[in-house]
C-alpha cells in the first residue's frame, strides 16, 4: 500500500528539478571541433594568396561559424547572448554554404 501511495505522490506532485543542476553538466571537450577550427584557420591563412575573393569570404565565414559554435557550447554567457551567438553561427554557416555553391557554379559554369 505504501508503494502505491509513493507512486501516486510522484505522479501527482512531480519533483521540480534544480535549474542550477543543468549548468553543472559538463560538455565534452570537443576535440574534433577544435581540430576542424584549426584546420580551416590554417587553410585560410596559407591559401590566402591562391584564393579568389569568393573563396576567401567562404573560409572566413566558415571559421567564424565554427568559432561561434565553440563559444556557444563552452562560454559562460547569458541565455540572451547564447541566442545571438547561435544565430550568428547559423547565419554565417548558411552564408558559407551559399558561397561554396556560388564558387562551384563559377568554376563549373565557365
Amino acid at each position: 500500500m505504501a508503494k502505491q501511495y509513493k507512486k501516486l505522490q510522484k505522479k501527482v506532485y512531480p519533483k521540480v528539478e534544480d535549474p542550477r543542476k543543468k549548468e553543472k553538466e559538463k560538455i565534452g571537450k570537443d576535440y574534433l571541433l577544435i581540430a576542424v577550427i584549426s584546420f580551416t584557420l590554417v587553410v585560410t591563412l596559407f591559401g590566402w594568396q591562391q584564393f579568389d575573393a569568393l573563396n576567401r569570404a567562404m573560409y572566413v565565414l566558415l571559421t567564424f561559424s565554427l568559432g561561434m559554435t565553440y563559444i556557444y557550447r563552452h562560454a559562460k554567457i547569458s541565455e540572451n547572448a547564447r541566442i545571438y551567438v547561435n544565430r550568428a553561427s547559423l547565419c554565417s554557416m548558411g552564408l558559407a554554404i551559399g558561397m561554396f555553391c556560388l564558387a562551384l557554379w563559377h568554376q563549373f559554369n565557365k
